[in-house]
């Protein structure tokens, strides 16, 4: 395992640098092992409590229903259940770098609670980002991704591909051709085999880019593995030519119909007080882009809604 030598709070010359070159960076500690204590301590508590399953904020990444033992279980936006994740030393510190790299404008957009159970946990495939998000929009964001203990190929680490951030979306398809999964696998073509795998101590982490390629492998040790994501982006901008990702159309898992039946008993409002107190009711630009993609979601839902109750 590296040898920890400082606690990084903001990026150096050489890192900023090769995190625009290769896409991806790798730091032995950007938080105190007790603040990672912390964090732990909230993880296991919201996923033991099923924080966010009847919205849909909680499912299995890789499972098809409901009622299987998970093998990756995520927490979407796992601060709503939380507060106290937002005051973190690893949020401050990840917030500074992303200044960093993104501009002065680089504000918090999302995170994730990630956790994979000992033996059984699965490999998250290999994937972009960016192959989740709405085509309708350029965007420009860094995810900071904190193991909440030591990872090494045992348990999981994340691994990422040089400078796959450089070229475009590759094709993705549902994970194993199954509509009720939530994973994307990329079917694109790049070369598996040029892999940089990144273990990490405690306190450490892996910042990558929207586009670069990564994946982690299964859980094979005796815990579980978990893991805290953490996402800053800048207002995205509509695309100059319009695009698509096929992959998407063929989401039609239980995880979106929860999160359906819970907008329509109430949970619409929930959702659009949140997403103006995450983008901010100050920054009328990114409210006007929150506005126009949320109500273009609200469209969407509308138009699919019978077929999915004919299902």
């Amino acid at each position: 395992m590296n040898t920890i030598s400082m606690l990084y709070r903001s990026l150096s010359d050489s890192q900023l640098e090769l995190m625009h070159a290769a896409g991806f960076l790798a730091l032995d500690q950007i938080t105190s092992e007790a603040d990672v204590g912390r964090i732990r301590k909230v993880a296991e508590t919201l996923i033991a409590s099923q924080a966010g399953f009847r919205e849909g904020a909680l499912f299995d990444a890789l499972g098809a229903g409901d009622h299987e033992p998970p093998r990756f279980t995520q927490i979407i936006n796992p601060h709503n259940y939380a507060r106290e994740l937002k005051e973190t030393e690893f949020i401050r510190h990840a917030h500074a770098m992303a200044k960093q790299l993104l501009g002065p404008n680089a504000r918090f957009a999302t995170d994730l609670l990630l956790s994979k159970p000992p033996h059984t946990g699965g490999a998250t495939p290999w994937h972009q980002d960016e192959a989740f998000r709405d085509p309708a929009y350029d965007r420009h964001d860094i995810s900071f991704w904190l193991p909440l203990q030591a990872v090494d190929e045992t348990n999981g680490c994340m691994g990422f591909l040089a400078g796959s951030h450089h070229g475009p979306v590759l094709e993705h398809r549902l994970l194993n051709g199954d509509s009720k999964v939530h994973a994307l696998e990329c079917c694109g073509d790049f070369d598996r085999s040029m892999v940089t795998n990144c273990p990490l101590p405690v306190g450490g982490a892996t910042l990558h880019q929207g586009r670069t390629l990564h994946h982690a492998g299964p859980n094979l040790s005796d815990a579980p593995r978990y893991a805290y994501v953490v996402i800053f982006d800048v207002p995205p901008t509509p695309v100059a030519e319009p695009r698509s990702f096929a992959w998407q159309a063929g989401w039609n898992t239980s995880r979106q119909e929860r999160a359906e039946k819970w907008r329509r008993q109430g949970g619409f409002a929930v959702e659009i007080w949140r997403g103006l107190r995450r983008v901010g009711i100050r920054d009328p630009r990114r409210l006007l882009i929150y506005a126009r993609r949320f109500l273009g979601r609200s469209r969407r839902r509308v138009v699919v809604q019978p077929s999915v109750n004919a299902r």
